[in-house]
C-alpha cells in the first residue's frame, strides 16, 4: 500500500517504531472518547497489535504525520471510515483533507458499494467532517464505548459509490487535450472513429461494423466507476473527440486508439503520458502491461516513448480481420515510467 500525501498531510502504514507516537495519540481521553474500540488509559498491547498492518483485502489504517511529527490516525477497514486527531490539531481541516484522499483510494482499490461511518452523541465536529465529504445519515443506535465504559448514542452515515463519483468526476488535462468519461450524447462520434478500418483491425475488442446501439453499449459497458475497467475519451480543447483511452482485464493493461484524422501529431504519447501518470497515483500501481500488434508501428513506437519493455509475443484475433495475428506484449513499471523522459 502506497502512501498518501496531500497538500500537508503524510499516511503511512504504521510500524513497530511508531509505538511510542500512537501511544502518544491513544493517551489522551479527550480523543479516544469519540472511538468505540480504544479503551483509557491505553491498552499497551493492543497498541502495539494495531503498529500491524491491516490485510489488505480487509482496507489499510495507519498514521497520520505533519512536519515530523505523528498527528493523528485513519483508516478505512471493512468499508468503514474511522480517524482521531491529536487534539492542539482539532480544527484545521486535516480530517477532510486526508478522508478525502483516502475515500477515493478505498474505492479505486476496494469494490465497496458504500463507505460507512459511525460517530457518537456529542461528537458534532465529526458530522461535520462527514457532510463535508458527502456522507448521509442512514440510521441511529446505541454501541459500546471501551473508554468511556458504557453503551452510547451513535449516528451511523454512509457515503455510496455513486454519490462519491458524481462529487468527484474525473477529468484529466493536459496542453492540448481533456481526458474524461463518455457521455451518452459522444457515441456518434466514439462511432466515427471505431467503425473506421484503419483503427478496427488494430483492436481486438472492437465490434466490426460497429451499428449505432453497439456503440452507445461499448462505452455504456466500460464506464468509469472509480476502478479499472473503464475507457475514457480523448478531446480537443473545443470538445472534438480524437481518441480513447482504457485501462482494465488482468493483468492490469492499457489500449488506446486515436481517429486517422488526428494521427502523426503526438496526441496518443500525451493522452497515455497523463493517464498512465495518473492511474499509478490512483490506485497505487506497481506496473501496467499494455499489447500492440506486429503491423502497428506507430503504437509499437508510442508505448516505447512511454518506457515500456517488450515481454513477449502472443496472438490475436480482431474482428475487422480474418486471420489472427502476432502481438507484442508489454510491461511498465513505475519505476520505469517515472524514469522516462
Amino acid at each position: 500500500m502506497d502512501d498518501i500525501r496531500t497538500r500537508r498531510l503524510h499516511w503511512r502504514l504504521p510500524r513497530e517504531s511508531d509505538f511510542s507516537a500512537f501511544l502518544g495519540l491513544v493517551s489522551d481521553h479527550e480523543v479516544v472518547k469519540w472511538t468505540a474500540t480504544w479503551p483509557h488509559p491505553p491498552d499497551r498491547e493492543l497498541v502495539r497489535r494495531r503498529c500491524e498492518p491491516v490485510p489488505p483485502e480487509q482496507g489499510f489504517a495507519g498514521l497520520i504525520w505533519r512536519d515530523g511529527a505523528c498527528i493523528g490516525a485513519m483508516g478505512i477497514v471493512e468499508a468503514e471510515l474511522g480517524f482521531m486527531f491529536a487534539r492542539r490539531h482539532w480544527g484545521r481541516g486535516y480530517a477532510t483533507e486526508m478522508a478525502a484522499a483516502m475515500i477515493a483510494r478505498a474505492f479505486q482499490r476496494h469494490d465497496w458499494p458504500q463507505i460507512e461511518a459511525s460517530v457518537f452523541a456529542g461528537n458534532a465536529a465529526s458530522i461535520r467532517v462527514l457532510e463535508k465529504l458527502g456522507f448521509a445519515e442512514t440510521g441511529q443506535g446505541t454501541h459500546a464505548n471501551a473508554a468511556q465504559g458504557a453503551s452510547l448514542p451513535i449516528t451511523h452515515f454512509a457515503l455510496s459509490r455513486a454519490r462519491w463519483l458524481a462529487a468527484t468526476p474525473l477529468r484529466i488535462e493536459t496542453a492540448r487535450l481533456v481526458i474524461r468519461p463518455y457521455r451518452p450524447a459522444d457515441a456518434p462520434a466514439f462511432r466515427a472513429i471505431a467503425n473506421h478500418a484503419g483503427v478496427a483491425r488494430m483492436m481486438a475488442s472492437l465490434p466490426h461494423p460497429m451499428s449505432e446501439a453497439q456503440a452507445a453499449d461499448w462505452i455504456a459497458a466500460r464506464a468509469w466507476t472509480g476502478r479499472p475497467g473503464f475507457c475514457l475519451g480523448v478531446f480537443l480543447r473545443d470538445g472534438t473527440l480524437v481518441g480513447n483511452l482504457g485501462l482494465g482485464g488482468t493483468p492490469l493493461s492499457t489500449m488506446y486508439f486515436f481517429g486517422p484524422r488526428h494521427w502523426r501529431r503526438g496526441y496518443a504519447t500525451e493522452a497515455m503520458r497523463a493517464l498512465l501518470g495518473w492511474a499509478f497515483a490512483a490506485f497505487g500501481l506497481t506496473e501496467i502491461t499494455a499489447g500492440a500488434m506486429a503491423d502497428n508501428p506507430a503504437s509499437r513506437r508510442v508505448l516505447e516513448k512511454l518506457g515500456f519493455q517488450r515481454t513477449g509475443t502472443a496472438t490475436c484475433k480482431s474482428p475487422a480481420r480474418l486471420e489472427e495475428v502476432p502481438e507484442y506484449l508489454y510491461r511498465l513499471s513505475r519505476t520505469q515510467f517515472e524514469a522516462a523522459p
